[in-house]
């Protein structure tokens, strides 16, 4: 049986830091992916930072992936947090996305419907080699995709290679010694098909993980995380928690959906390529609420519990002190 929401991902847990070798815990975080939703983790993990939560091993895909590097970049969860959120502040207030002259055609040239240089820039203001090296253990979800030489048919033969069978491949960031190996690691992850060129990892090309794992945690669990925090960008089941019964998982999810609108294909699309201010302040707002109204109730429950044992002690307590008292005549 999966032990989501157990006493064992108790007040203590959730305030476990990563300097804290002796513990039996290895606490996750879980960041999905799904474009600009990914102001929405943002204000998520402020709700998670007030509470004193802190990770000691993050796993993200596509704009997960991106997030997660800057908190794994910080060692103090809650300037990590506030880092990201300055981060997310800043992509509001420039212009991210750049059409290529053009459009995409079958040519060299032009391999994708943006330009990658204001994205590439970001990161590399907001992440440094040296940091996330020495900073959280991360580990990002790609995607296989194909090349053929003289031809980008990349995004289109990659979303084929899903028909076949193909899955996300895991990687951990720390493990790339080269700086440029590193930022094309990240931004492979967030490739999403189309609108950003692929990327190269040691001779193979990857795009978006999105297409085969969008909600990473096997990548942590088979590095003895037994207790995640997941950070889900949409509110429809999109992976099944009982294929990790070993973990104690807490799912924050949207309880509104967080497309502009409910079109199938164009409400998603759409709300990915949204980078707005006025966009970007709401989901963060939403991340937030919904993660307070996450977890409030089972804060609330431990510190009932952990009164209860407190009471209980205490009597016990009074109890062995009367028994060892004279008696009364």
């Amino acid at each position: 049986m999966n032990k989501s929401l157990s006493p064992d991902f108790s007040d203590k847990a959730l305030t476990i830091s990563s300097s804290d070798k002796d513990s039996e815990h290895k606490i996750g975080l879980v960041l999905a992916g799904g474009g600009a939703k990914g102001a929405y983790e943002a204000g998520a993990l402020r709700y998670l930072a007030e509470i004193n939560f802190a990770p000691h091993i993050i796993a993200g895909t596509s704009i997960g992936a991106l997030n997660g590097a800057v908190i794994a970049s910080y060692p103090d969860f809650s300037v990590a947090v506030e880092q990201l959120n300055i981060l997310w502040d800043k992509l509001g207030s420039e212009k991210v996305l750049h059409l290529n002259p053009g459009g995409i055609g079958l040519d060299r040239n032009k391999v994708s419907l943006f330009n990658p240089d204001t994205v590439e820039k970001l990161l590399k203001e907001a992440v440094k080699p040296a940091a996330i090296r020495s900073g959280k253990e991360l580990w990002v979800a790609v995607f296989p995709a194909l090349k053929i030489p003289g031809i980008n048919y990349d995004h289109l033969l990659g979303m084929l290679t899903v028909l076949a069978g193909t899955s996300a491949k895991w990687l951990r960031v720390q493990d790339c010694g080269d700086d440029e190996l590193l930022y094309n690691l990240l931004l492979a992850s967030a490739a999403i098909p189309f609108a950003f060129p692929p990327r190269e990892i040691n001779g193979k090309y990857f795009v978006d993980g999105a297409l085969g794992d969008n909600v990473p945690l096997g990548a942590l669990s088979k590095e003895g995380c037994t207790h995640a925090i997941v950070i889900h960008l949409e509110n429809a089941v999109t992976w099944n928690r009982h294929d990790f019964p070993e973990q104690a998982i807490i799912e924050i999810r949207p309880t509104q959906s967080l497309n502009k609108n409910q079109a199938l294909i164009a409400g998603d699309i759409t709300s990915m390529l949204d980078f707005s201010s006025e966009r970007i302040s709401q989901l963060k707002q939403q991340g937030y609420q919904d993660a307070k109204h996450c977890l409030e109730p089972i804060l609330r429950s431990f510190t009932s519990l952990s009164e209860l044992r407190l009471q209980d002690n205490i009597l016990k307590n009074k109890t062995e002190e009367l028994q060892g008292d004279d008696p009364v005549w």
